[in-house]
């Protein structure tokens, strides 16, 4: 059974959303909900699931991220990456 490292914050310090978006061809819906939902599309694709894996330290297990990295928790699988945040606050960033 592989061993799962949990994640290292000092890896993602620096991370920003627009990290894990790759520039080039596709669309991708951006929706923010909080005290109010705001939803845009933008161009580019995500990161593959391995890429964002080692991004933040963690290990991709049947092509699925799930963990909970210096607060956030991340949730992705292809094509779809969902970030929660301490404060209620969620992000979803989708292929449109």
């Amino acid at each position: 059974m592989p061993c799962v490292q949990p994640a290292n914050p000092d890896r993602v310090k620096e991370l920003k959303e627009e990290s894990f978006i790759r520039e080039g061809k596709g669309k991708l819906r951006v929706t923010i909900e909080g005290q109010e939902k705001l939803e845009t599309t933008m161009s580019g694709s995500l990161k593959s699931v391995e890429e964002i894996a080692e991004m933040l330290g963690v290990q991709a297990k049947d092509g699925k991220i799930e963990t909970v990295v210096d607060g956030v928790k991340v949730r992705m699988e292809r094509g779809k990456l969902e970030l929660e945040f301490e404060s209620g606050e969620k992000m979803k960033i989708e292929r449109a």
